[in-house]
């Protein structure tokens, strides 16, 4: 993997950094993209997008602007891997002779760091660690295992309603993170409200329904299945919903309908949504492994090892009840030389 750049990295008049920050203007998703002169990091224009990525317009603007600013284009600009912006500031920047190198989003982290800081919670990209409500006491490697909760905005939405997140649950994001910190701390009451604007903003959808179900779970069992029996007649395989129905299954000793629960939540999951696939992958080793199928459950531990491996109760299950388990046959209990990879990982 490729190291991080550093300001020192680069030549005065050589680069320009694009980049984009993720806020909030009522119930309105919006982009900042920034323009940064490197080395010196100083920030030259900014241009606000609604829709996705930069118009071709906005991205002249955008750039003629920063020239303006500074008095002469860079050789180069950086943009990171996947951006929605990339068609417009390509097709732009070849008429102005500025080259566009399109590199891993990991590598520009670095960069970035000092404005996100400045700008705090008002932002939340996928590495606003203060919008995620982390305590300043969390650990590194936890606060590396929160980021992945939180999609992109041009990753498919973790509802599974096949939108991108900006366009789909992005909106009443707030709203769904107030709601679940409230029920956390015991105050049903705020974190109703919480889920009612979210209502107000988007209406009834299986997301906000589901994140009811949840506030409930904390203070009325009875309430909080009634709940997410209607989530399910909205979507009927909106992938939280059916991880929590596996979960309330479990509980009530039906193991195979936790295990169909728990598949179907892994099948609708977006590929992107690591966490709660790494998540739901622990608890549907954890029933399998109750069911008597030690080979399925390492198949599926493995699996959430891999999606997560900073996971530590991943690590333990596997370790304890498989590979270390006298109890299981040796060829279930053998560790590959792929997953040892991971389990060596700290």
């Amino acid at each position: 993997m490729a190291k991080p750049f550093q300001y020192q990295d680069f030549r005065e008049n050589d680069a320009w950094l694009v980049f984009r920050l993720d806020t909030q203007v009522k119930s309105e998703s919006v982009d900042i993209y920034i323009l940064m002169d490197l080395p010196k990091g100083t920030l030259l224009v900014h241009e606000i997008s609604v829709g996705e990525g930069l118009s071709l317009n906005q991205a002249e603007v955008f750039l003629k602007n920063g020239k303006a600013k500074k008095g002469s284009y860079p050789r180069r600009l950086l943009l990171a891997k996947g951006d929605p912006a990339e068609p417009a500031l390509r097709k732009v920047a070849g008429t102005l002779g500025v080259a566009l190198d399109i590199v891993p989003a990991s590598q520009l982290e670095e960069l970035i760091a000092p404005v996100k800081e400045d700008f705090g919670a008002h932002v939340y990209s996928p590495s606003s660690i203060p919008y995620a409500g982390l305590r300043d006491d969390t650990s590194a490697e936890d606060r590396e295992s929160a980021k992945k909760m939180i999609p992109d905005s041009y990753d498919p939405c973790w509802c599974a309603s096949g939108k991108k997140f900006k366009f789909c649950c992005k909106p009443v994001f707030g709203e769904v993170i107030g709601a679940m910190k409230d029920a956390e701390e015991g105050r049903m009451d705020e974190a109703l409200e919480w889920i009612a604007a979210a209502k107000k903003i988007a209406g009834e959808t299986a997301e906000i329904l589901c994140r009811e179900a949840i506030v409930y779970s904390y203070f009325d069992q009875k309430k909080s299945e009634e709940v997410l029996a209607r989530t399910l007649q909205v979507n009927p395989n909106h992938p939280r919903a059916r991880y929590i129905l596996g979960i309330l299954l479990k509980e009530k000793g039906d193991l195979k309908g936790a295990v169909t629960a728990y598949e179907t939540a892994i099948a609708h999951y977006p590929s992107t949504d690591r966490f709660h696939l790494n998540e739901t992958y622990n608890n549907l080793g954890t029933a399998l492994y109750d069911m008597g199928d030690a080979t399925g459950a390492k198949s599926a531990w493995e699996q959430a090892l891999i999606l997560l491996p900073s996971d530590r109760m991943v690590r333990q299950n596997l370790m304890e009840f498989i590979y270390e388990n006298p109890e299981i046959p040796a060829t279930v209990r053998k560790m590959s030389p792929f997953i040892r990879k991971f389990m060596e990982r700290r």
